[in-house]
């Protein structure tokens, strides 16, 4: 038996919340200050690379250093760089010549002087922009020196940067949420913990963990010792309860779970109103004798019982069942490839560069139609075409170029959800693995084809990465079979298990010099 503790359950209650809300708002909190610090960070360094390549373009920039004037305290380059750094974030604009001779400077003093930091400017000389984070002038921060052409001639550089000081003055700021959020969780988790004690001490009529437990044991005790299967649900067939043999003989029956519509339908009667006396059933090539009974308290129905003898030799049947995420990365890929679009159009907008916006906009534009009107033409299926735009995308992050052959056509009269379905599933497998496979550069070559005298849709992914090993080829389609590491092996195994559930085909095949052909082909129903 349960030995009785010296807490009570409200105060175990309360405790346990309230420690549990503790550490998950110091966790989180410290997670999300961290993460905000470091978007901060980049979001600044975006930004101050965005007002040097502004003021890098600037015509007033370009034709002054190619004059190559002899700079004065109240220069017109001083003039230009004092109006960008009070209309921007940044600390200070440095405009230098090919000579690093400073041209503005937050000190005017320094105007007509050489950079101070000659060799870390020298770097941009070649034609490069680059970043530097070090000790100048105004004091220690982030830099960046961005050159500037004038008839593709470089003519001089310009060094845009904030300080320490300045940086951390933002990440306080931004991370003001973060913290104000933290204490509104610790002080709704104690009041949570408070309510809740009261709640569940309420709900258990007033009995302690150790009666609960007690009797708990002795239902299980008495449940385990009945000789048949055992399941009941309430009224939305949820699984409420089931004994030793149940687990055994159904394993995908679990407490707290809905039981499977099929098997739901043989064993219990769907308006809860009328039992079962011994009724034969085949359930999973089984013989059984069924009988059912509804769950009554008080007047009120809860759901219905059933007890199954087993009356055929024991044979089990199961199957796995598995899910995609594939399409959620594709949009996490667009999602980012918009993200920085926009953060592009808000620092010109922050600047006036009202005309810059419009040709932004119109070579965005210009761009998406160019490179995705052509992916709706061909594959007449919205779902998919989302799907491979967020491949495409991700695959340029990796520098790898994903591309539909200029012939592949998927016709709308055999989309089906299914299908969607289906060939996101294998498109993304075998996109991913191509992925994998291509360490730094290269390209993938995808084809989609729909044979309509055989009504076979046939789909070809070829890459240029490592290839696969004639070994390794064997074993690929086997579960749990990766050259990835645990927790992998199932992607090949489920584009295997839906090209045999279409009855179709596939082959792998190396290609030269290196790289690797996934072919298949699947025959599409009309029902589908």
């Amino acid at each position: 038996m349960p030995r009785k503790s010296r807490f009570s359950l409200r105060t175990k209650s309360v405790l346990l919340v309230f420690l549990t809300t503790v550490i998950f708002v110091i966790t989180a909190g410290s997670i999300a200050s961290y993460h905000v610090r470091q978007n901060q960070k980049q979001i600044i360094k975006e930004e101050i690379a965005g007002v040097a390549r502004i003021a890098a373009q600037d015509t007033t920039v370009k034709e002054t250093l190619k004059k190559h004037p002899q700079p004065t305290k109240n220069n017109s380059l001083q003039k230009y760089a004092n109006q960008i750094t009070q209309a921007s974030r940044v600390d200070f604009v440095v405009i230098l010549d090919r000579n690093l001779m400073r041209y503005s400077h937050p000190d005017t003093s320094r105007i007509g002087k050489k950079f101070s930091s000659s060799q870390d400017a020298k770097k941009s000389s070649t034609g490069k922009s680059h970043y530097s984070h070090r000790k100048g002038i105004l004091g220690t921060g982030y830099r960046i020196f961005v050159p500037v052409f004038k008839n593709k001639q470089q003519v001089g550089i310009v060094c845009v940067g904030l300080t320490d000081s300045s940086i951390n003055r933002a990440i306080l700021s931004a991370q003001k949420a973060v913290i104000l959020g933290s204490l509104f969780a610790l002080c709704a988790g104690i009041i949570l913990a408070l309510f809740l004690a009261q709640r569940i001490k309420k709900s258990l009529f007033n009995m302690e963990p150790d009666e609960i437990a007690t009797k708990l044991t002795e239902l299980h005790a008495i449940i385990d010792s009945i000789d048949e299967i055992l399941i009941a649900v309430n009224e939305q067939n949820i699984v409420i309860t089931t004994n030793y043999l149940a687990k055994k003989t159904f394993p995908a029956v679990k407490v707290g779970t809905a039981l499977d519509s099929n098997l739901a339908k043989l064993i219990f009667n769907h308006n809860h109103s009328q039992n079962k006396t011994n009724v034969p059933l085949l359930i999973n090539a089984k013989e059984y004798i069924v009988s059912t009974s509804r769950l009554v308290y008080h007047d009120k129905t809860y759901g219905q019982i059933a007890l199954l003898q087993d009356q055929s030799k024991y044979q089990k049947l199961s199957e796995q069942l598995a899910g995609s995420e594939q399409y959620i990365q594709a949009l996490r890929a667009q999602s980012h490839e918009f993200r920085n679009k926009l953060q592009a159009i808000y620092g010109m907008i922050e600047l006036k560069q009202y005309d810059n916006v419009t040709n932004f906009i119109g070579k965005v534009n210009a761009n998406y139609q160019q490179e995705f009107g052509q992916l709706n033409q061909q594959i007449e299926s919205p779902a998919l075409v989302g799907f491979l735009t967020g491949k495409i995308n991700q695959a340029k992050e990796q520098k790898v170029t994903l591309t539909l052959t200029p012939d592949s056509y998927l016709p709308q009269a055999i989309v089906s959800d299914q299908l969607n379905l289906d060939l996101i599933k294998i498109l993304g497998n075998l996109i991913d693995n191509a992925l994998a496979a291509i360490d730094t550069s290269g390209t993938i070559k995808l084809e989609l084809n729909y044979d309509s005298e055989s009504t076979t849709l046939i789909i070809e992914v070829t890459d240029n990465g490592s290839g696969i090993a004639p070994a390794v080829r064997k074993q690929l389609f086997k579960q749990k079979y990766s050259t990835k590491g645990k927790d992998h092996g199932y992607g090949l195994m489920l584009v295997k298990q839906i090209v045999d559930n279409h009855h179709g085909y596939i082959d792998i095949t190396p290609c030269n010099p290196h790289g690797s052909n996934f072919y298949l082909e699947l025959p599409i129903n009309s029902e589908e």
